[in-house]
């Protein structure tokens, strides 16, 4: 065979190039992206007697719940307080879940790893799009919750898909940061699992931006928290109005997720062939 037509696979480019890189494998691997969260969701699915409707039972009887617990027996006088707390636990958990899966995406897949090369970015983008995309089927919720409450159906609703890939987008970063390093030290994924428990009660979750800023200076200071614009975004959708948080807060947001890509794509680069030796 001819020493030309021999490819060198796993080229590194010049580090200051491996934003630009890593997005070019992604979108150059998008077919096998999409194949491997076919897989993914499917396998989550599979031998369930109900199937892919999992995905709106779970969220649907999560909304009973928190309904009869804050209304009826907490006595909130804010009957949709419950739905607020819902939305908020469906966008952190599309956060919290892809963070996880991402973080460990190397681990968990070190058997393919070690049989056959492909870009390796491929397992981290693979457990963020999965999540974002069971999250996206569970929003499914938030049309009858809607009726019940005669909220308006308004284009606004796309701000709850668009803050479902922003909580997506924000892990992204993280989770490619540090999955090179937790090949190397397994405690990472661990104080990832905690980090995700305890930043469930600092963010919006059970609490909403207006009630921060009712708080005086402890509430202006929860607007730096990257996860309250994609929460208050999915919330202000499902009024069915256009969100009243200040750009400045949404630009903090999706600048932070710039940001994390940008280092993160840069450390997975640098360290990803070293880190796969330890598995």
């Amino acid at each position: 065979m001819s020493g030309e037509n021999i490819v060198e696979v796993g080229l590194k480019p010049p580090l200051f190039k491996a934003p630009i890189y890593t997005l070019r494998e992604v979108l150059q691997n998008k077919f096998l992206i999409r194949n491997l969260v076919v897989r993914e969701i499917r396998g989550k699915y599979r031998n369930a007697l109900l199937g892919y409707t999992w995905t709106f039972i779970e969220p649907a009887l999560l909304a009973i719940v928190y309904y009869f617990l804050f209304y009826m027996l907490a006595g909130n006088p804010d009957e949709l307080y419950a739905m607020w707390v819902l939305i908020g636990i469906i966008i952190w958990g599309c956060f919290g879940r892809s963070l996880q899966a991402s973080v460990s995406s190397l681990t968990r897949n070190k058997n393919t790893i070690h049989l056959v090369y492909f870009p390796r970015i491929v397992f981290p983008m693979t457990a963020v799009m999965g999540n974002i995309v069971t999250t996206l089927m569970s929003c499914v919720v938030v049309f009858p919750i809607m009726m019940i409450f005669n909220l308006p159906l308004t284009i606004y609703a796309l701000l709850i898909p668009a803050s479902v890939f922003l909580a997506g987008f924000l892990a992204t970063g993280i989770g490619v940061m540090l999955a090179p390093l937790n090949c190397i030290y397994r405690d990472i994924e661990h104080l990832i699992r905690f980090i995700v428990r305890a930043g469930f009660f600092v963010s919006p979750v059970m609490w909403t931006y207006e009630m921060a800023l009712e708080r005086g200076m402890f509430g202006e200071a929860a607007v730096y928290n990257p996860m309250l614009t994609p929460i208050t975004l999915a919330r202000h959708g499902l009024e069915g109005h256009a969100t009243t948080l200040p750009s400045s807060v949404i630009g903090l947001c999706i600048g932070f997720g710039i940001l994390t890509w940008l280092i993160g794509s840069y450390v997975f680069e640098k360290y990803e062939r070293r880190a796969v030796k330890y598995l």
